[in-house]
């Protein structure tokens, strides 16, 4: 079958293939702990349910706008206002199908052939793709290790050129945790403001940040009127609702009507029941999610260790989201393995852990480790890894 050629240079996104292999090796028996999918394990809280339901009950099952309810809309302008300090109104916000949505839209709406966006590696593995269907270009600007894969003002300002359109930021960041400081960010802001560099950020683990380290929003470093910016996030992480699909943007308000057209005629609206529940979600404080985060953060505690004790890996510490993104590079050496998706094969293969190759993410020799599962399923895992590369090596 003839594809479009806008098609030739996209492929199925990697973690949702280690998901799809992990659970076909379940369906055959086999005994497999799954760390690659970036998926709470938490149920939704009940509350948050039970506003799901209502909305069931109460016949709200209709189309809605295409940009989303006006009181949902208006709330996460709230949210952001209370927060951060801002003027955000509803004008400013469109409510997607999930945050993977609202990157696509922004980024058809302000990309096209010959424009170059400047994507920070490791990036979310989501980022490259959207980027070329637009018919633009990504360019990687590598984080270092020894940086805690923070970016950089030099390391942007450096790669800004004649056909740079756009910047992506993500913080805290998946697949490395790392959260970029407040006074860093200011300097990121006010560098894309002045050299006209549209900048998409991505803060959908904004809540989930440990120990004494704080999440700073580009919402506070921006006003309503601003047109350089698009700020994304989601109900998905923060409330356990991925399979809600309920995602926001917010931005100037004609990127906001634009995108509302476009979506009109591409998904029609966001779930009007699903709508309801995150509405619920938006006016709750952060108790509702604090055991949660809790959770997160002893199991990162736990995990960071075990994955250093194992001999060829190394690890920073990350300070957000849910996942490690550990070197394997001197692993793989020892145990004669060429690349990161080898050893991801190696690890389901051998040790029964399903992880995500770094390839994945632009950074080889790495792999991602989601610790959104329980502390029993990570002491196995921990435990199945180091036996299987001792075995490896001592082979």
């Amino acid at each position: 079958m003839k594809f479009a050629k806008r098609f030739d240079q996209i492929s199925a996104s990697p973690t949702m293939a280690v998901m799809q292999e992990a659970q076909r090796l379940k369906k055959q028996g086999v005994d497999v702990i799954d760390l690659g999918p970036g998926e709470p394990d938490f149920g939704t809280p009940d509350s948050i349910k039970e506003a799901g339901i209502a909305a069931i009950r109460e016949d709200f099952t209709k189309y809605t706008a295409a940009a989303g309810i006006q009181e949902l809309r208006q709330a996460v302008a709230d949210r952001y206002n209370l927060q951060w300090g801002t003027e955000f109104s509803a004008a400013n916000v469109v409510i997607s199908c999930g945050a993977k949505h609202s990157i696509y839209n922004v980024c058809m709406a302000i990309f096209e052939g010959g424009d170059e966006v400047l994507l920070p590696a490791p990036y979310w593995v989501t980022f490259p793709e959207a980027i070329k269907m637009t018919g633009a270009s990504p360019q990687e600007i590598v984080t270092s290790e020894e940086n805690e894969f923070i970016l950089g003002v030099q390391d942007i300002e450096e790669r800004i050129g004649s056909n740079t359109r756009g910047l992506i930021i993500t913080t805290p960041n998946n697949p490395t945790g790392a959260v970029i400081p407040g006074p860093m960010l200011k300097e990121l802001v006010d560098l894309v403001r002045s050299r006209g560099v549209f900048t998409l950020f991505d803060e959908c683990y904004d809540f989930f940040v440990y120990g004494e380290k704080s999440h700073v929003s580009a919402a506070s470093l921006v006003g309503p009127s601003d047109d350089f910016f698009a700020i994304l996030g989601s109900v998905s992480k923060t409330y356990s609702m991925t399979g809600w699909r309920i995602g926001y943007c917010i931005a100037h308000p004609d990127l906001i009507n634009k995108i509302a057209e476009f979506q009109s005629h591409q998904t029609g609206n966001p779930t009007s029941i699903s709508q309801k529940a995150a509405l619920f979600a938006m006016g709750t404080g952060p108790e509702l999610i604090a055991e949660m985060k809790q959770e997160y953060e002893k199991r990162r505690d736990f995990v960071l260790p075990a994955l250093q004790a194992i001999d060829g890996i190394s690890c920073v510490r990350p300070d957000g989201a849910f996942y490690l993104f550990p070197n394997v590079s001197e692993c793989m050496r020892k145990t004669g393995i060429g690349t990161s998706e080898e050893f991801a094969k190696f690890l389901i293969q051998e040790a029964r852990v399903a992880t995500v190759p770094g390839s994945a993410f632009g950074g080889e020799g790495y792999i991602r480790i989601s610790y959104a599962t329980s502390m029993e399923n990570l002491k196995e895992a921990m435990t199945r890894i180091q036996q299987a590369v001792e075995t490896r090596i001592g082979a």
